[in-house]
């Protein structure tokens, strides 16, 4: 009898449960921000200092899925000083021409008709550059 109560009252607190659980709060409906990864040649580095923000142009010859409308395309993009810059061999800057990737979060829609060579270096800063190099 104690045995049949305990089921009866573990099969009521199961539904009730699963029916006040709250939804997934970190998924929304807003437009989701993607990482866009772009390879190809840099120059025109400058770093960030305290002050003000650096800069870093790279000519587009690869990119990852979200990125492949940048291919062929000359962008320039700003660096802060929290943009994370890897140099090959113990190298203090980037040379112009070097071979390198940069990495940047953005918007995955940019819209219908929107350029993303033009709209993409303004919406994001350069998070990580790799300087690939062989100084």
């Amino acid at each position: 009898m104690k045995k049949a109560i305990v089921l009866v009252a573990v099969a009521l607190v199961i539904p009730t449960s699963v029916a006040f659980a709250k939804a997934n709060p970190t998924r929304g409906k807003s437009n989701p921000r993607v990482m866009y990864v772009v390879k190809g040649t840099l120059s025109s580095y400058l770093a960030a200092t305290s002050s003000a923000d650096g800069s870093i142009s790279i000519t587009v010859n690869h990119s990852n899925y979200h990125g492949r409308a940048l291919k062929g395309q000359t962008l320039t993009f700003s660096t802060t000083m929290k943009t994370k810059v890897n140099y090959p061999n113990g190298a203090t800057t980037i040379t112009d021409g070097a071979k390198g990737v940069l990495k940047f979060k953005a918007p995955l829609r940019l819209g219908a008709g929107t350029d993303a060579a033009t709209v993409l270096p303004t919406m994001a800063k350069a998070l990580h550059i790799i300087d690939k190099s062989a100084n």
